[in-house]
């Protein structure tokens, strides 16, 4: 039964960036008069990035024969030093090579869940009541429940609960998701998925392809977040208090950091695949990291710590220097 749900839920997976969710017609691409795209990565910064990456081995592949895709796979990296918000510096590693992001796609629906609040379209003490066939089992809520579109987004983040994350898809419309993803130019990274089986979603959406996106677009976004180009300044502290509260990450990039630094973060973890995006901040270094992979979490996670705590070093000596 397992191993049929995860045909069922990766079916057509491998397609990623080449087929795009195709929009209902009344969605509309907002607006995002603030947002500027992020700079071409800098040579010599991911020069050391690269550097890292292989040092450590977070440039392993993992065989089509090891994945529930059936395609062979590989990592996606990309950090932003935004410690001068003016003149963002990044460094990147295969970081347009599109990966299932496993949960942490679920920052992209927070993101227009709060976009929707900062121009009143939803309230976060809208009253959600959960539908029987969103629910999936380890939920901390149950069909016919009601509770504050607040509480969906704090459970769809603390603990990445997936009847929580079905809600707020419902909520947001998943097509208005991913418009608010191509108003910054990240085609390809559609909400196309709630994590459902097939034969459990909702019409129109049964045969599309599985929710796939890359370490720039989580980057870029992320990018968004900081420079107010979502909600502005009350979008960037409501997206960050809700990163904030995360409880069930795998604590990889945790481990890699000094007590002192400030941690802003979405894991993901499924079969094979896990990630983790993040904002970093301690004193005026600032940063955004970004790492996807095709590795499993007993796999990932030391070489994930072993990651930032390098990618933090090196930040902190280039800024020292400076």
């Amino acid at each position: 039964m397992i191993r049929l749900f995860c045909l069922l839920f990766f079916f057509c997976f491998a397609m990623h960036a080449s087929a795009q969710l195709v929009l209902k017609s009344h969605i509309k691409i907002p607006e995002l008069p603030a947002f500027r795209p992020l700079p071409q990565p800098d040579a010599g910064f991911s020069k050391q990035i690269e550097a890292i990456v292989k040092e450590i081995g977070l440039d392993i592949r993992t065989p089509a024969e090891k994945n529930p895709d059936g395609h062979e796979e590989w990592a996606s990296v990309c950090v932003v030093d935004i410690s001068d918000i003016n003149h963002p510096r990044v460094g990147a590693w295969e970081e347009r090579n599109f990966v299932y992001p496993a949960s942490a796609y679920k920052l992209y629906v927070l993101g227009e869940a709060i976009r929707q609040v900062t121009e009143n379209k939803l309230r976060l003490d809208d009253v959600i009541t959960v539908k029987e066939h969103n629910v999936r089992s380890g939920s901390r809520l149950k069909a016919s429940a009601q509770t504050t579109f607040s509480e969906v987004l704090r459970l769809m983040m603390m603990y990445s609960d997936n009847t929580a994350a079905n809600e707020a898809i419902d909520a947001v419309d998943r097509d208005c998701a991913s418009a608010l993803l191509r108003a910054m130019g990240l085609e390809g990274s559609d909400i196309t998925r709630k994590f459902l089986p097939r034969t459990r979603e909702d019409d129109g959406y049964t045969t599309v392809p599985g929710t796939s996106s890359c370490a720039l677009h989580f980057a870029t976004f992320l990018w968004a977040v900081e420079t107010g180009a979502i909600g502005a300044g009350r979008g960037r502290g409501l997206i960050k208090g809700y990163m904030s509260t995360v409880a069930t990450a795998s604590q990889r990039f945790r481990k890699g950091l000094p007590p002192s630094a400030t941690l802003y973060s979405k894991s993901g973890t499924w079969n094979t695949f896990s990630s983790e995006v993040s904002i970093v901040e301690e004193g005026s270094m600032h940063y955004i990291i970004c790492v996807l992979t095709a590795l499993p979490a007993k796999q990932a996670d030391p070489i994930m710590s072993e990651f930032i705590s390098r990618v933090h070093s090196l930040v902190k000596s280039q800024h020292t220097s400076h």
